[in-house]
């Protein structure tokens, strides 16, 4: 009879793995990821499928954390530059504690085996923040650009404040704020 599966190993080989991964890219071998976890090197199996499987939860597992962490404390009744605001702020909060899970994240996002249902599960989970976006254009709040354009921007803008609170973490709400200023009047459309 086989022993019933433990959720505390599956949670451990996804958070080593995110550590291996992150350190030594998607290359790294499903046998360094037990190794690291200290368990016998087929348990891996035991839980996933292989390592393309891997990958894809771990995509799923990071998307869903950084949706719910970026999504939350939006006040309905907010302005759309208030809302954006906090979600800018809780991206970069979250980054700032999860830098492993956004190397790895960044290195998913072009991983040519990353299955579509799997990205198109994912972008449901961010529906508020296109709505937001998308209503912002149609309300004149933004200049008239792509919403994936406008994401693209948001993520480059982020990812450089996150690299100076690396190097200088006693700045980070200097560089929060001014981040998302720079952010918010280049794509407001009356700045």
């Amino acid at each position: 009879m086989a022993r019933p599966k433990s959720e505390e190993k599956r949670n451990t080989l996804l958070s080593v793995a995110i550590q291996v991964f992150a350190k030594n890219g998607l290359t790294a071998s499903t046998a360094s990821i037990t190794s690291a976890a200290g368990m016998a090197e087929g348990t891996l199996f035991i839980y996933f499928k292989g390592k393309d499987e891997l990958l894809n939860v771990l995509y799923e597992e990071i998307k869903n954390d950084l949706a719910e962490s970026m999504l939350c404390d939006l006040s309905p009744k907010a302005s759309a530059k208030d809302k954006m605001h906090q979600i800018w702020s809780n991206y970069i909060d979250w980054g700032a504690k999860n830098p492993d899970r956004l190397t790895v994240l960044h290195k998913l996002k072009v991983w040519e085996g990353l299955r579509p249902e799997v990205r198109d599960k994912t972008a449901a989970r961010f529906a508020e923040l296109t709505d937001l976006a998308e209503g912002a254009i149609a309300n004149g709040a933004f200049k008239n650009i792509p919403y994936h354009f406008m994401l693209a921007v948001f993520s480059a803008q982020a990812e450089t404040v996150l690299q100076f609170i690396k190097q200088e973490p006693d700045k980070s709400d200097f560089y929060k704020e001014r981040g998302f200023e720079l952010f918010w009047n280049g794509l407001n459309a009356n700045g």
